[in-house]
């Protein structure tokens, strides 16, 4: 096995659902990381500003695919950006407002987040873990001054596949795709962006191949990171649907599943093959 690059899923995948991890083991694995020229990446749907608070001491030695592929940071520096056009946002905005109206709709940009004044305490309550920095705005209309990398909805959970399938019918046109692991959210993101473009430039300018990468995750917005992947890795707490596309299985979040495989491969000399 010849792996020179791991990236990793963070909600439901490396994290557990507390938001912690086994700082001790993952610092004895970053530090053979080092050792032998394996680049450790993030692929989140989450803002860089906010995966780097989980990672303190070692974000300028990391790199990061965050906004589900929209943004792209080695070692502190940002490499690619991806935004979706005004005229898109507005439209999707418009549309989600009219039709589901109680939807929380929250827009990703580069400078700040953006949410309505009106939003209920409780999400946003939840919300500030995800989005550090954040303006609270009267109206989303007309649209912030700012580039934004996606579009995130909160829907009531029976809703959540019915409004990604219509997002992903009607905004084609403007080049715009819904992602979803359920629950209720909804990113919205440029059509040709995800976690596996993300990766893929990744390895392109490192001068890599799949053949070189292990990947780990639980959702839908993993799924092209896993065919990506030679060694692709699905949680025991993920959909059946997602380890069905994954080429082994890892022990939960809960148990610390990616840190516990990383230490048999590359701690205790394992092998996938």
């Amino acid at each position: 096995m010849t792996v020179k690059v791991i990236a990793t899923d963070m909600d439901g995948t490396f994290l557990t659902d507390s938001k912690t991890y086994d700082k001790d083991l993952f610092e004895r694995l970053f530090d053979h990381f080092l050792e032998e020229g394996i680049k450790f990446v993030v692929a989140s749907g989450n803002q860089y500003r906010q995966i780097i608070k989980q990672f303190p001491k070692h974000k300028h030695l990391m790199s990061f695919v965050a906004e589900n592929g929209g943004h792209i940071v080695e070692n502190g520096k940002t490499l690619q950006e991806e935004f979706e056009t005004t005229e898109a946002v507005s439209a999707l905005v418009n549309y989600i407002e009219k039709k589901y109206p109680d939807t929380i709709i929250n827009l990703a940009g580069k400078a700040s987040s953006y949410l309505p004044k009106s939003t209920p305490i409780k999400a946003k309550n939840m919300l500030q873990y995800y989005l550090p920095v954040l303006k609270y705005v009267d109206n989303l209309h007309p649209i912030p001054d700012d580039d934004f990398f996606k579009v995130t909805l909160l829907v009531r959970d029976e809703l959540t596949f019915q409004v990604r399938d219509e997002i992903n019918t009607l905004f084609e046109k403007y080049e715009l795709t819904a992602t979803s692991s359920g629950f209720g959210c909804i990113d919205v993101i440029p059509s040709h962006v995800h976690k596996g473009t993300g990766l893929d430039f990744l390895l392109n300018h490192w001068g890599y191949g799949p053949e070189n990468l292990m990947v780990f995750g639980d959702g839908g917005n993993d799924i092209e990171m896993m065919k990506l992947a030679k060694y692709s890795f699905a949680m025991s707490n993920a959909p059946q649907a997602i380890k069905d596309i994954a080429s082994y299985q890892a022990p939960s979040n809960q148990e610390n599943g990616v840190l516990r495989v990383l230490s048999d491969y590359f701690l205790k000399g394992a092998d996938c093959d």
